[in-house]
């Protein structure tokens, strides 16, 4: 009888163990729509990050409002961005050649930020890469996110 009694505890244990487990696993997994949503939001910070270079410039110095408006880098007119991730990979006219997103945004760090650029697997490399891409600065001066363009 008491082994029963020890057994029958014994198997309460395991199954009290197995369920807390999979509350827990339950409420680990991620809202993938919340994670691009602070994705997004980091990078954005990092946009108007100075320490990502040594020349005190940001991504915004040269992408004015965080990429809403037109900039300047030197003589060389930027345009604001408009549907970023729908024109890479390709023609990159400032490097001359064609580039992905990710590269596009290492050039910038590299060259007029002169900092050291982002490995590709690095999570500031794909937030800076997921605010890009949500910017649509509308020729009418609005601008929305692609959230916004597809509701």
């Amino acid at each position: 009888m008491k082994r029963a009694v020890i057994l029958l505890c014994m198997l309460l244990i395991v199954f009290a163990t197995l369920s807390i487990a999979q509350e827990k696993k339950a409420e680990m997994k991620a809202d993938p729509g919340n994670e691009l949503k602070q994705s997004i939001e980091r990078g954005k910070g990092l946009f108007i990050d100075a320490s990502l270079g040594t020349t005190g410039m940001s991504c915004n110095s040269c992408h004015i409002e965080g990429g809403m408006k037109a900039g300047e880098m030197g003589d060389m007119k930027i345009p604001p961005f408009t549907l970023v991730a729908k024109k890479y990979p390709g023609y990159f006219k400032m490097a001359e050649k064609v580039m992905t997103l990710d590269q596009v945004i290492n050039w910038c760090i590299l060259t007029p930020m002169e900092g050291t650029p982002l490995a590709w697997d690095d999570q500031r490399m794909a937030d800076l890469a997921s605010y890009v891409a949500s910017v649509n600065a509308m020729k009418s001066g609005k601008a929305e996110s692609k959230e916004k363009l597809k509701k």
